[in-house]
């Protein structure tokens, strides 16, 4: 398999840049015998026990675990560079990923180098973050300035009507992803369906619904609650060395409980943080989104 897979990845030394192998092949590469299929997708793969301590998931622990791997994107770094990096959902024994919501996708990152016309697996920097919920979340390559990349991971999930979705954006540096996110902030959060009555007090500004859950009301008064629905979007500013600002766009509804009788406020909120030692850090604006 992996002598096929070296044959498929071979390029034509002349004519240009050369072109970077599909996922399968790349994560053939990194996982002898991956294929894509509910075998060939499990592998195991080691943990960092510091990643483990963090996080605290019963789904995850140090040392080998059994996962699901699935290669999500790769980053080209220049012309015989480049880095997949794969989701890591936990498994079971028979195969199938690991039921619960508080099972996190692990971010793995695998560095290639082009040689003799052949990509090959450089080094193995394995698992460098836990994000997600149920084992999924939905990745993206950014660019933070004209030669740096980044990698942004969203997820989100619901839970007692409570519904809200994160951003955390990790900085791709020297080839290795570093460990700790630039940024991790709340980017939308929804409790509706918290209590009986904030579909009600949301409105006109909220939009008749219709409720996939039940209703968890706790049977408090209403003074004794906030309801809100935000959304937000994001983007990084053009820049050229440093990395750009990130700006946040929320937009939504909020309805306080000590004025829970008077019209909800309409939330327009612009936030912009901006870049310095490895961190994103707000230099004007909020997070209207409150703690989940």
């Amino acid at each position: 398999m992996a002598c096929a897979v070296l044959a498929c990845a071979r390029v034509a030394a002349a004519g240009g840049p050369a072109a970077a192998p599909a996922l399968s092949q790349l994560a053939a590469l990194a996982f002898p015998g991956w294929a894509d299929s509910a075998a060939g997708r499990v592998h195991t793969v080691p943990l960092p026990a510091s990643l483990a301590v963090h996080g605290g998931y019963a789904s995850w622990s140090p040392g080998a675990n059994r996962v699901l791997v699935d290669p999500r994107l790769a980053l080209r770094l220049d012309p015989t560079h480049l880095v997949l990096v794969a989701g890591l959902a936990p498994a079971r024994e028979d195969g199938r990923p690991a039921a619960g919501q508080l099972a996190p996708m692990a971010l793995a990152a695998y560095q290639f180098e082009l040689r003799d016309g052949a990509w090959s697996l450089a080094q193995r920097q394995g698992i460098f973050a836990l994000r997600g919920f149920s084992g999924a979340a939905a990745l993206r390559a950014v660019a933070l300035s004209n030669g740096r990349q980044g990698l942004a991971v969203e997820y989100g999930s619901c839970w007692d009507g409570y519904c809200g979705t994160w951003l955390a954006l990790y900085e791709l540096q020297d080839g290795m992803m570093r460990r700790e996110p630039a940024v991790e902030l709340a980017l939308s959060g929804v409790n509706v369906d918290s209590a009986g009555d904030c579909q009600r007090r949301l409105q006109p500004l909220l939009k008749a619904r219709v409720q996939d859950t039940p209703v968890h009301d706790g049977g408090g008064p209403a003074d004794g609650h906030d309801c809100y629905a935000i959304d937000g979007s994001w983007s990084i500013e053009t820049a050229h060395d440093e990395p750009g600002d990130l700006v946040l766009h929320y937009q939504g509804a909020m309805s306080r409980g000590e004025a829970h009788a008077l019209a909800p406020s309409a939330i327009d909120q612009r936030q912009v943080l901006r870049y310095g030692g490895g961190k994103y850090r707000a230099v004007s604006g909020f997070d209207p989104v409150p703690p989940i």
